[in-house]
């Protein structure tokens, strides 16, 4: 077992840097411009991403002014006397956001926008920030979207605004060093204008105090007291949802559970396979669980299972471990970065190999072992951290202006 750890962006209090600081705290001219509309009612990982960050940015930089381009759900995610909240009734990553950004908002040359979903639209009158997850839609979009007549269609999209960002943005953020090395294969003359900054757990992810309660609750929601082990994420073919049926199907024991936490696309294609491998009464699927609710399936889990074929960062992966639960997930390079030591791992593909790892969980003492390595692992992501070091992309950015987003320039 083995990660990028010795990398990673550790605590707001000495945290480790990526970049130099490169502009003064005072002074700041214009505005910090977000797209905040992935802040919705049903949760996402990107508006999560955009929730940390706006939540403590603005108090960060009090002297600055901070302009959130929110979506008519949530009209005024964040409340601060400088901050202002401007709906915007197009669609985040939608055709205008694509072909005319500009046309969103009025626009000043001093402005800094971040958008926050790999994609940037063209003619911008001022400096851009991108945060990179991943290049999944350039390099395996076939495994983003199964579907062959609209996943071509959406690669072409998803692409034509990657391709932009990697070649236009003043500064791109990358969640992980694997995501970042991607960014310098893919586009070797981005590498100067790439930060390193990790995604970090929420504060409910935390471990149970009372684990019989715990316990009970996560009951409830799977229907049984069964031990079980869980699957969160969309059903998409890079999450390789099958290799987890098939390993279990391989080593479980009958009073065992799978539960599937997933929020799009729930069984699709999954349902079929659990019959044909004669796991199906054993199979239990869940809808997308309020934070809370999915707080107490992992604290009372055996373990979280994530096998991907590719990852940008892997959060759930990272939520797991803060709320105590033992991780099982491939070696994927982005999560073998999360993790640092503290979870098993199986090859990519491995579903014997998976299978072998899920058998291990059985131990008692392991899973004690692997619970506290995961917890001290969690504690290293910071959205504080976060938080401030993104700050600093802003500052960048701005020194940099308009115009500054092609590497000869960075």
């Amino acid at each position: 077992m083995n990660g990028g750890g010795s990398r990673s962006i550790s605590r707001a209090r000495g945290a480790c840097r990526s970049f130099p600081r490169t502009v003064s705290v005072q002074g700041e001219k214009g505005r910090y411009v977000i797209d905040a509309r992935y802040v919705r009612a049903r949760p996402s990982g990107i508006g999560s991403y955009v929730a940390a960050l706006i939540a403590r940015l603005p108090a960060l930089a009090p002297e600055a002014r901070f302009r959130l381009w929110a979506h008519q759900e949530r009209p005024e995610p964040v409340a601060a006397p400088n901050v202002t909240c401007f709906t915007v009734p197009a669609v985040a990553d939608g055709i205008r956001t694509l072909l005319r950004p500009s046309s969103l908002d009025q626009l000043e040359p001093t402005d800094v926008v971040h958008f926050p979903a790999s994609l940037l639209g063209r003619g911008l009158p001022c400096a851009s920030v991108v945060t990179m997850h991943d290049l999944m839609w350039l390099e395996r979009a076939a495994d983003v979207d199964a579907r062959p007549l609209l996943h071509r269609a959406r690669a072409k999209y998803y692409q034509f605004g990657m391709r932009n960002a990697l070649r236009s943005a003043t500064r791109l953020i990358a969640v992980s060093h694997a995501t970042a090395e991607r960014i310098r294969a893919v586009r070797p003359e981005a590498a100067n204008r790439v930060r390193v900054i990790h995604n970090a757990a929420g504060a409910a992810f935390v471990p149970a105090v009372d684990l019989a309660a715990a316990r009970q609750r996560a009951a409830q929601l799977v229907g049984s007291h069964a031990p079980y082990y869980v699957v969160v994420g969309k059903n998409v073919p890079y999450k390789a949802h099958r290799h987890v049926l098939e390993a279990f199907a391989r080593e479980s024991k009958p009073e065992e559970l799978l539960v599937l936490v997933q929020r799009t696309r729930s069984g699709t294609g999954l349902a079929k396979l659990a019959e044909r491998l004669g796991i199906s009464s054993r199979i239990r699927w869940l809808p997308t669980l309020a934070e809370g609710q999915l707080v107490s399936v992992l604290q009372a889990a055996r373990a979280l299972v994530q096998p991907s074929r590719i990852e940008g960062f892997g959060i759930p992966v990272l939520e797991a471990m803060a709320a105590g639960c033992p991780v099982i997930t491939s070696d994927t390079p982005s999560l073998l970065e999360v993790t640092g030591g503290a979870g098993l791992h199986a090859a990519v593909g491995d579903i014997a190999g998976l299978a072998r790892a899920m058998r291990q969980t059985r131990d008692a003492s392991l899973c004690d072992e692997l619970r506290a390595r995961g917890l001290e692992r969690a504690r290293t992501f910071d959205w504080d951290a976060a938080a401030a070091l993104t700050l600093e992309v802003y500052r960048e950015a701005a020194a940099a202006g308009p115009g500054r987003g092609r590497g000869r320039h960075a």
